[in-house]
């Protein structure tokens, strides 16, 4: 990618199209990268006014599978952002930035959805036969609504988050991580900052979870919030820097594959580094061999861990040592779950048919389970898995990987670890 990415870069050789969920299942130019590069261009000459633009800029799930692919280097995603930035709804907006911007709102909003899904009433709003596949790409509010109240889980669990301080290492002190939380995994899915600790713990390391902000940012600068979004993850990495008090951490590990790409896009340098979990166990060697784990398992590599991390083949190895897995490869599993960060909400029509098309692949393999390494596909596969009748687990590998190895976590203050931390992570 340049460093001054501009719209001349793009030589419309097209090899960007397949790469592309969106043109993958509609075959439409202007919902292609190289049709929104030509969009853009003729917004900032004057030949097109933003609105007619902004329904196929909008509906781009920002996977960044045509980056790599792309011979002359474009800076795509930089380019969709600039023409983005600031245009959005302010009411939308100011709710993000309140919303995600603080742990209390997150907890009563967590605590109401949690509610709504237990006592039943979000099914009130949940479609059972998905968006409609006439009138055009545009998407009704009655959609959005479906699709945000489908991507609660089935059974949300939170993270307890104020009794966690610093977790002690398990078989002797290996070394030292922070972990990074987030937003949706503690409302949401609490079992993944839970198992990776528990993980953690097993290998061997120390688990410190500071106070942190309750947002890195990511989904602001998705939705045309970047000066925000990287602010966030200033203070993100600011606040990992404050927590050690000059002791060593080996990284920050960030169980959400959209948030780590954000944080070492827009803080390369922080220091101590963030980095993918099962990316770093892979890089540092399992201490034990994990125990047998009965399992048919289809992993979907998040689009930011392969498109902009650089991940190979690591999870999957981690999870081929498994005994008793047994890994489902799924055709198209390179391309987008449709999740897009919160663009299945904004865009549910588009987002609905990759996601369609993703599961269709998946089925013909029959898994037990579906790994995704990032929550917000983890809420969409689930939404729709259960829209459409269950029969798969999805799961994130770190769980996988921490059942096979008997993880479980470890008190504060344990007498093979160091002392705890009294004060409880909340965010600054």
């Amino acid at each position: 990618m340049t460093d001054t990415p501009s719209l001349l870069d793009c030589v419309h050789c097209g090899l960007c199209l397949q790469e592309c969920p969106t043109y993958r299942v509609g075959r439409v130019e202007t919902e292609s990268p190289r049709g929104r590069l030509f969009l853009m261009r003729a917004v900032d000459e004057g030949r097109l006014e933003f609105a007619a633009a902004s329904g196929p800029l909008g509906r781009c799930l920002q996977c960044r599978a045509c980056e790599p692919v792309c011979p002359s280097k474009v800076g795509y995603a930089a380019l969709l952002g600039r023409h983005q930035e600031g245009r959005g709804s302010r009411a939308a907006r100011w709710l993000q930035r309140r919303l995600l911007n603080s742990r209390r709102a997150l907890a009563v909003t967590g605590w109401l959805l949690r509610t709504a899904r237990r006592g039943g009433l979000l099914r009130l709003f949940e479609r059972r036969r998905g968006p409609r596949r006439d009138g055009g790409l545009d998407s009704s509010l009655g959609e959005r609504l479906s699709a945000m109240a489908g991507a609660v889980p089935g059974a949300p669990e939170r993270f307890a988050l104020a009794a966690r301080g610093e977790d002690a290492a398990g078989g002797g002190r290996r070394g030292r991580v922070a972990l990074h939380l987030g937003c949706a995994n503690v409302e949401l899915l609490g079992q993944v900052p839970r198992d990776t600790i528990a993980l953690f713990q097993a290998q061997g390391y120390e688990v410190l979870v500071p106070a942190q902000p309750a947002c890195c940012g990511a989904l602001h600068a998705h939705a045309g919030d970047a000066g925000f979004g990287h602010a966030l993850a200033q203070r993100t990495a600011r606040a990992f820097a404050d927590a050690h008090d000059g002791a060593a951490l080996d990284a920050v590990v960030v169980p959400a594959a959209g948030c780590l790409a954000h944080l070492l896009e827009a803080e390369p340098e922080a220091q101590p580094a963030f980095a993918e979990p099962l990316l770093f166990l892979h890089r540092a060697g399992l201490r034990t061999r994990p125990t047998r784990l009965a399992a048919r398992v289809s992993y979907d590599p998040p689009c930011h861990l392969r498109n902009v991390v650089g991940a190979g083949a690591e999870v999957e190895e981690l999870l081929a040592a498994i005994p008793g897995l047994e890994l489902a490869p799924h055709e198209e599993a390179e391309l987008c779950c449709g999740a897009g960060g919160v663009a299945f909400a904004r865009e549910p029509r588009a987002s609905f048919a990759v996601t369609e098309r993703k599961l269709e692949r998946v089925r013909e393999q029959r898994p037990s389970h579906l790994a995704s390494g990032n929550p917000g596909c983890m809420l969409r596969l689930e939404a729709e898995v259960r829209r459409t009748g269950g029969g798969v687990e999805v799961v994130h590998p770190v769980s996988l990987l921490a059942r096979a190895c008997g993880a479980e976590l470890r008190p504060s203050g344990s007498p093979s670890g160091t002392s705890s931390r009294p004060s409880p992570p909340t965010a600054p």
